[in-house]
């Protein structure tokens, strides 16, 4: 079991992959993290909303997520973790939280297009900026890449892109199955 008595809703919970598509990412933003999520509780456990390809089960669509901590922390899908506040008050780190899950609940699809400009289908950081910036928090700032490989005609948010928000309280960094969230 992870320790989680100190998260909120709205919490950002960050990891490292062991996938190649993980070291592309953190190869081309220069950083710890390749994957971000949102913490939520429902009422019985700590889930993480958050939108990842190619973790679904065979043959179902990519559909954004909602699923337990120690799924999405588990060794068998990431390697390195990591925890951040967004400095919000509780109310609105909830509101944050219930949206994600409203665009969850809508079986929103995974935006392989990288496209920041099409809500339509999200990629991890874009559902993250989104809800918070719905509450006029702009937690990416300028910080934008254009990323040749990728077939976009606009701007990629990494999640390192957020680690290095300065409206972020970064609490742990931890490796997985060593040190506990």
């Amino acid at each position: 079991m992870y320790d989680t008595t100190e998260l909120r809703n709205g919490d950002l919970l960050f990891r490292n992959g062991i996938g190649y598509e993980s070291r592309v990412v953190t190869g081309l933003s220069d950083g710890k993290f390749s994957h971000v999520g949102i913490a939520y509780h429902n009422g019985r456990q700590w889930n993480v909303i958050h939108a990842v390809p190619g973790e679904n089960e065979k043959d179902e669509p990519e559909y954004l997520k909602c699923e337990p901590i120690s799924d999405y922390y588990c060794n068998s899908r990431a390697k390195l973790g990591g925890s951040a506040r967004v400095n919000c008050s509780d109310s609105i780190a909830n509101i944050i939280a219930e949206r994600a899950l409203q665009i969850v609940n809508r079986k929103i699809l995974f935006d392989n297009n990288y496209d920041i400009n099409d809500t339509t289908e999200l990629y991890c950081t874009e559902l993250v900026r989104l809800v918070y910036l719905a509450q006029h928090i702009d937690l990416c700032e300028d910080r934008w890449h254009r990323i040749p490989i990728i077939n976009t005609k606009t701007h990629v948010i990494f999640p390192e892109d957020i680690w290095n928000s300065p409206l972020i309280i970064k609490k742990n960094i931890f490796d997985i199955g060593i040190n506990k969230l």
